[in-house]
């Protein structure tokens, strides 16, 4: 969007070409009226017309270069923008922990989320303690799933994954030291599912979505990032909430606190 100072010299240009056009109308209908009243000689008429021709000519030239302008402007607009500015490599670590200390409900859902469980596990546990309602959605330990995963992914065997993923479920559960005003589950798929999904606030005006795209044996800062928010992309956000949705009504609970 235009800052103010440009806003401002569009309109200056705006007014200084409506008013070129306007003192070149009044010079004609002078000229015109000086002519038939016999005050002015021909050869100031002719001089005068002269110079309004030259500016109704420059007048034209600019008219047209504003058009041009106008239409690159237009199909650079029109034009799909590179997804270059649509997706990012990796999520946003400090955006993460805020979504988590902040919102009223977050979703976790992954393949087993373990750079997530092991980095935000002391914000999640704290946050719970204030009154998060928590959402994580991971591979069951074990399955057939596990395995397919492992198969996808970069040196890691299926037992590796379940024994971690295990492991990092059980520090989060883990009995708290002092009251849960909120709520934490954790439910289990036994298919892989295609991307990650880490969301805030997801029933509410603000909230948002960030999707993680799975890759084939690609390190974690190489998937494909992107966000939706409701008030942004409410189509796309909905058709992601309701994919959640159904996915977590179809899986198996695992744990719940309190």
């Amino acid at each position: 969007m235009p800052n103010s100072s440009s806003r401002f010299s569009t309109i200056a240009r705006n007014v200084l070409h409506s008013l070129d056009l306007y003192v070149t109308l009044v010079a004609a209908v002078i000229l015109g009226v000086l002519g038939l009243v016999g005050k002015a000689s021909p050869e100031v008429v002719t001089s005068g017309v002269l110079a309004i021709l030259a500016l109704v000519g420059f007048s034209l030239l600019r008219i047209r270069s504003q058009s041009e302008t106008i239409d690159e402007t237009l199909t650079s607009i029109s034009a799909r923008p590179s997804a270059d500015h649509f997706f990012t490599p990796v999520d946003d670590g400090e955006e993460i922990k805020e979504m988590i200390s902040s919102s009223r409900e977050v979703w976790l859902h992954g393949w087993t989320l373990e750079l997530h469980l092991v980095s935000y596990a002391s914000e999640i546990r704290k946050a719970v303690t204030k009154g998060l309602h928590i959402k994580i959605l991971v591979i069951e330990p074990g399955s057939s799933a596990m395995a397919i995963a492992a198969s996808e992914a970069d040196n890691r065997s299926a037992s590796e994954l379940s024994a971690n993923l295990e492991a990092n479920l059980r520090r989060l559960v883990a009995p708290f030291s002092s009251p849960v005003a909120g709520k934490l589950e954790i439910r289990t798929l036994t298919h892989v599912p295609h991307y990650t999904v880490i969301a805030s606030d997801p029933s509410a005006e603000q909230g948002k979505i960030i999707m993680r795209i799975a890759t084939f044996r690609a390190e974690h800062w190489q998937r494909p990032t992107f966000s939706v928010t409701r008030l942004m992309d409410a189509t796309w956000y909905e058709f992601f909430k309701v994919q959640f949705d159904k996915k977590w009504e179809s899986a198996n609970p695992y744990a719940s606190l309190p």
